[in-house]
């Protein structure tokens, strides 16, 4: 009997794990955009003392980028970069060393260096906002329908 119940446990976890309720890139895409509506955030045209820490992409046209100090900035691309959700490595393409500049500067996936993915939007934001703006993607498609 026990292994009877741990069987129909193990079926019921998996099946519940099966159900992709997450939310599609374009869903993500839609509210990464209707949150820089909302919050009113002010987009700025160059990242100036530019010096690039880290990166996680949250879809395949929108990207975290740190900078040091400790600085986030959530960028927006012009179009839709091909891999860049699943990409391990990127290049930031720099027109000037020291500064990261929109419609001039580009992000490429080492996967696929010839493809440059221009940057639209730099959006300087908090903790606190890069937090909010990550759980967006984490939100059960089945919430965002019934609001």
């Amino acid at each position: 009997m026990k292994f009877i119940t741990i069987i129909l446990i193990g079926l019921g976890f998996l099946t519940g794990c099966a159900s992709n309720n997450s939310l599609s890139y374009q869903e993500r895409d839609v509210a990464y955009r209707k949150y820089i509506e909302d919050q009113k955030l002010l987009s700025q045209d160059r990242i100036q003392t530019f010096n690039f820490s880290g990166w996680r992409s949250l879809s395949n046209n929108y990207l975290f980028i740190s900078t040091m100090p400790n600085k986030k900035y959530f960028i927006e691309l012009s179009s839709f970069c091909s891999n860049l959700f699943h990409a391990q490595t990127i290049a930031i393409n720099q027109g000037m060393s020291s500064s990261l500049v929109t419609r001039f500067d580009s992000i490429s996936i080492l996967d696929s260096p010839g493809n440059k993915c221009f940057i639209k939007s730099i959006y300087k934001v908090t903790k606190a906002q890069a937090k909010e703006i990550s759980a967006l993607s984490k939100i059960d498609k089945t919430v965002v329908q019934k609001l």
